[in-house]
């Protein structure tokens, strides 16, 4: 498998938050979802992403993103948002829950559990 870039997250982040927003949620009628991202390469649109992260951290979302190979991860660290919460400069405001997690494969990919 060969994977290729640029890598932009922004397009698929903003789909699924229209996508989410657009889901009525009731009490009868709960929904959450979980987007999941595989990547192998460095960020190519990092603050429109931390701006769709933000919009998307008023939603029932959550994002998973999976580093594999052994480019430099350091921007997906940010946006975990482990450290510092994320800042959108397009909404001027901080992120409102914790919805990133990032996960870099190499760490874990020979570990059974």
């Amino acid at each position: 498998m060969h994977l290729a870039g640029p890598t932009n997250f922004q397009p698929i982040i903003k789909f699924i938050n229209d996508l989410t927003e657009d889901m009525p949620v009731t009490q009868q009628s709960q929904k959450y979802n979980i987007l999941l991202i595989i990547t192998d390469g460095v960020i190519n649109d990092m603050q429109y992403t931390i701006d769709e992260i933000v919009r998307g951290s008023l939603l029932p979302l959550s994002i998973i993103i999976v580093g594999v190979g052994n480019a430099d991860f350091t921007a997906m660290e940010q946006l975990d948002a482990d450290q510092e919460p994320l800042y959108s400069k397009k909404y001027k405001r901080c992120m409102d829950a914790d919805i990133v997690q990032f996960v870099p494969y190499r760490q874990f990919m020979n570990n059974p559990m």
